[in-house]
Parts: C-alpha cells; sequence; structure tokens
C-alpha cells in the first residue's frame, strides 16, 4: 500500500509562508493499494487538491466509485466535500463511511454546509450519487481490496481510527483523540477537565485496550499528535494527543513507524522542524521510527525504511 498525505492540519487550514514547508490544509489521506484501488481518509480542505486528481484519472463514461472513510464529522474534517470535484462528475458514486452517531446526521450535516445560505450549489443538486454507511468500532468491513477495522476513540461527539489492511501489510489512522486517562469525553466539548468516575475510568480502559490490540504488527500509524507536552496541560479537555502519547500507545502495540498528525494551527515551519527532531530520536531509542506529515508526502508500507523517518 501506498499513501499520500494531502492535509496534515488540525482545527482550520493554515496555509501561507510560515507553513509552506509542512502544509496548511486539514486532515485528509488517500490510500493506494498495488492494483490501484483507491481509499480516502477524511475531507478537510486537503480533498480539494486529491479531487481534482481523482477527477483527471476517472474521465470514464462508465462511471467510477469512490469510497470515503471518516473519522468523524467535526469541521476541519469535512471541510472540502463542497469541493471534491468527482461529486460534479455524472453517473459518479461517493460512499461515505462514518461512525454510526455521526452517519445518521451524514446527510443532514453535509446537507447543512451546503445550504444555499452558505454554498451555491445544493447536495442534492450535484450530479454524483453519496451513498452513506455507518461504521461501528470492532466491526471490520471489506472495500474492494481493503480490510478495515474502526476502532473507537477518546474526543467529543465519539470518534473512530481505522486500521486498513491490503497486500500484504498495515497501516493505522488515529485521528482524533484524547489520551485514555484523565477523562472521557462524550457527546459535549467540555470547559475543563471533569475528575473521571469509575465507570468513566472502565470504559477508557476498555477503549485504550482495544486500541493497543488493533494497532498490533501494523506497519505504520499516523496519530493525533495536536499538541506539545506543555500545550497539553492547558488543554487536556479538548480531545487531542501528544507525540508522547502517541509514543506510549506505539510501543506497547510494537508500531515500527509513527507519523505525528494533525498540527496545531499555531506551529509554523520552524515549530515542526523541532518536534521532528525531538521526536525522531526519542523514537529511536523506543525502536519506532518517528516522522512528521507533510503536504504531498508518500510513503510505502512494508518498506524497511521510508525517506523521512527518524534521525
Amino acid at each position: 500500500m501506498h499513501l499520500t498525505f494531502w492535509g496534515v492540519r488540525g482545527s482550520y487550514p493554515v496555509p501561507g509562508a510560515a507553513t509552506v514547508r509542512y502544509g496548511g490544509h486539514t486532515s485528509c489521506v488517500e490510500l493506494r493499494s498495488e492494483s490501484g484501488g483507491c481509499l480516502v481518509i477524511d475531507a478537510g480542505t486537503g480533498l480539494r487538491g486529491l479531487g481534482q486528481k481523482l477527477a483527471q484519472e476517472a474521465r470514464d463514461p462508465g462511471g467510477t466509485t469512490y469510497n470515503l472513510i471518516l473519522s468523524h464529522v467535526h469541521w476541519d474534517h469535512i471541510q472540502g466535500l463542497p469541493f471534491f470535484e468527482p461529486a460534479y462528475i455524472g453517473d459518479t458514486k461517493i460512499v461515505v463511511h462514518a461512525p454510526r452517531a455521526a452517519a445518521k446526521e451524514l446527510r443532514l450535516v453535509i446537507g447543512g454546509i451546503t445550504r444555499h445560505e452558505f454554498f451555491p450549489v445544493a447536495l442534492d443538486a450535484v450530479p454524483a450519487d453519496f451513498e452513506f454507511q455507518e461504521v461501528t468500532p470492532g466491526k471490520a468491513f471489506d472495500i474492494d481490496e481493503f480490510t478495515v477495522l474502526p476502532i473507537g476513540l477518546n474526543h467529543p461527539f465519539g470518534a473512530v481510527g481505522y486500521r486498513v489492511d491490503a497486500d500484504g501489510s498495515s497501516m493505522a489512522y488515529v485521528s482524533d483523540t484524547a489520551p485514555f486517562d484523565r477523562m472521557l469525553h462524550k457527546q459535549h466539548f467540555t470547559a475543563g477537565v471533569e475528575e473521571p468516575n469509575s465507570d468513566d475510568l472502565a470504559i477508557l480502559s476498555e477503549m485504550r485496550a482495544n486500541l493497543v490490540q488493533s494497532l498490533r504488527r501494523v506497519d505504520t500509524v499516523i496519530y493525533d499528535t495536536h499538541f506539545t507536552k506543555g500545550e497539553y496541560e492547558q488543554f487536556t479537555h479538548w480531545g487531542h494527543s501528544t507525540p508522547d502519547h502517541a509514543l506510549e500507545i506505539c510501543h506497547e502495540a510494537g508500531v515500527r513507524q509513527l507519523v505525528l498528525y494533525h498540527h496545531a494551527p499555531a506551529h509554523d515551519d520552524d515549530a515542526m522542524d523541532k518536534i521532528a527532531e525531538q521526536y525522531g530520536v526519542r523514537g529511536k531509542r523506543m525502536a519506532i521510527a518517528v516522522c512528521v506529515a507533510r503536504e504531498a508526502m508518500t510513503l510505502t508500507m512494508g518498506e524497511a525504511t521510508n525517506p523521512g523517518f527518524g534521525v
């Protein structure tokens, strides 16, 4: 499998002079099998560029089906949907897979962001046919040659990660998630840290164990590392992790390669360089190759060493 990053930011896009090297678009990853099968993960603003590429590839009168899996429907993970070029090509099918709670409202959500007050073309007016499928943590499903396992994560309103296996290799996408100790994130954003009760702690423990088990023997893990350690102490209730949290999970799961992802908007290229250097060294001590996701970076699963990994 080959994966390419089209958007690497969290919260909101920050293209500009300070983010040229790492990129400013929000979450979007393209996954390709050896036979050319395509799976799109998340639909942030990076989806626009990917959509242009896919539309150029698919000038086929027989039509094309695209499969998009969403971690959740927070704005930075769906911003690109109204600008996804294949949606404006007739005889095209777009299958959107999303967590159960989100999937029930997904047509409403997407329809909402394309209301006439916000966007000139309504969802029902585009030529492509949209289909919405629910995913459930722990219940694997197949999309062509890809086997996809959803993984429950700790994030306000809920989110899922995905383990994807194909071509004898594997990868995992873990965004967005908080750690599994201080608080259990539920339906709504919490203004501050709430002491978890015994029931919450049991759920968090099970969620963490399921994540570690799901990541066993995965070649490469893309992980939400939005905050530095100091930033996390200020915003433990925002539903995001740090590189230290990611390394802890990946080390326990025996993961070989870790990609830091969902970068905070305030982290410019110089800040990302420092993070890359610091955690490249730290990961090497733990026998984990670490790099920072950059737009247009492509990685091949199963290679002994990928460009950009390690220090």
